[in-house]
């Protein structure tokens, strides 16, 4: 018989890891409805069509995608945004701004490798129908009260406009048939260094003059106001450009007065992989150990839901990795303190006490306690070692003797002593026991 495992680039979650994620995604959601975005759900499996129609080569390279039984082509979504430019297409009649947030499974089929999974969650939040600055900054507000809430400190979210990017080429005079080139070449400079990118825009056929104008550009970073005043400076003449810019300054002018501004890095090498995004673009990092690469990433997209049949409408978006922030939580030691605490044990001695003790835990389920009833018929030494195990406060003893005078073994886990209970006053004593 083959060893039995996982496909490659997907993984099993359980235990702490399962309780994470959990925690993550109770979370998010819990943030995004503060912030007044409603949820959505849509098929993990899309048409072919669909999946294809935002263009760009990546995504016939990364989907997974095949034939069904109807011989329909047909492919797992490679993320949340797809679906929803398909959603808003097909219901014109949504009411805009239309704020919505989806928790979700995506795949993509490239090169797994440490914290990059080809099975991966996520948590995104998107504004359709503004073309304002604001939702771009709203959206970036959202994931950093989130941040906020599961790390404290240690993130920073870097922040560009594919338009300040235009301009750049424009003012390099990189004609449009080269200028998607330069992205993708630009957006790999801290894997690849200076020099990675020159030959890439080298190889692409971007002449030296060119490149050398680019690479000192993109090297411009920094927090607030003042950084932009270099982007403008440096892009004075780019009518794209400026309008670039000046997208920035008001999201710029929002962060500071949100008192965020240090949490927020003006970078203009950020390009973002996708075709798709025609505006602001957002990435964030988590700053500290183990490195994880990027935790969030988004952008606007406002060409993308035409591209699917519907209206011209403006949409902006950013989408949280809860699979690589799972390994930064554990890292931290965050995992040890969602470890359920069990209020309840009930250890049943013997196997015609069984009966008694699922009694007993559905009355004390109703009443609002946390209760598991052992099912391995073990002598009580093993059950108050399982009851410690579950890290329950207390544990129920039911033995025959006590059942025929009407009482069970209460035992409090911490300070090991047993009290003998009326079984009709159970409940009474344990919602005054553990304050309930």
């Amino acid at each position: 018989m083959s060893e039995m495992r996982t496909v490659r680039g997907m993984r099993d979650l359980m235990g702490p890891d399962m309780q994470v994620k959990n925690y993550l995604m109770a979370t998010a959601a819990k943030v995004f409805e503060q912030y007044g975005y409603e949820p959505l759900d849509s098929p993990v499996m899309e048409l072919w069509e669909t999946l294809s129609a935002k263009g760009g080569e990546e995504v016939e390279a990364e989907t997974f995608k095949f034939t069904d039984k109807g011989e329909r082509e047909v492919g797992l979504r490679f993320d949340l945004t797809i679906p929803l430019a398909r959603i808003i297409a097909t219901n014109p009649h949504l009411r805009k701004p239309f704020k919505r947030y989806a928790l979700g499974k995506a795949w993509r089929y490239d090169r797994p490798q440490a914290g990059r999974y080809r099975e991966f969650e996520q948590a995104d939040v998107d504004i359709v129908g503004s073309v304002s600055p604001a939702a771009d900054a709203e959206v970036v507000l959202v994931a950093l009260e989130f941040l906020r809430r599961v790390l404290g400190n240690d993130y920073l979210i870097r922040i560009n406009n594919r338009k300040v990017l235009r301009g750049l080429t424009e003012k390099a005079g990189v004609t449009d048939d080269f200028a998607s080139e330069c992205f993708r070449a630009i957006d790999k400079l801290d894997k690849i260094g200076r020099d990675g990118v020159l030959k890439e825009l080298k190889d692409s056929g971007i002449g030296k003059k060119q490149s050398d104008f680019l690479i000192d550009a993109i090297s411009i970073k920094g927090s607030g106001t003042e950084v932009l005043q270099k982007f403008r400076d440096l892009l004075e003449g780019s009518i794209i450009g400026t309008e670039g810019v000046d997208e920035l300054e008001l999201m710029a002018e929002i962060f500071e007065e949100s008192g965020v501004a240090e949490l927020i890095e003006f970078d203009m090498s950020l390009a973002r992989g996708l075709d798709y995004y025609s505006g602001p673009v957002f990435e964030g990092r988590y700053l500290g150990k183990p490195t994880v690469g990027s935790i969030l990433g988004g952008g606007r997209y406002d060409q993308l839901i035409e591209k699917f049949g519907g209206q011209p409408t403006p949409a902006t978006g950013i989408s949280l990795g809860i699979g690589r922030l799972i390994e930064v939580v554990l890292a931290r030691g965050v995992g040890k303190e969602l470890t359920q605490q069990l209020d309840v044990f009930v250890a049943p001695i013997k196997r015609p006490m069984l009966r008694y003790a699922i009694s007993f835990q559905s009355e004390l389920i109703q009443a609002g306690f946390s209760c598991e009833v052992d099912l391995m018929n073990r002598p009580l030494k093993k059950l108050l070692e399982q009851a410690d195990s579950k890290n329950a406060k207390y544990t129920i003893i039911v033995g025959e003797r006590d059942i025929a005078k009407g009482e069970v073994s209460v035992r409090n886990m911490t300070s090991k002593e047993t009290e003998q209970v009326k079984s009709i006053a159970l409940t009474k004593y344990l919602l005054k026991a553990l304050g309930k």
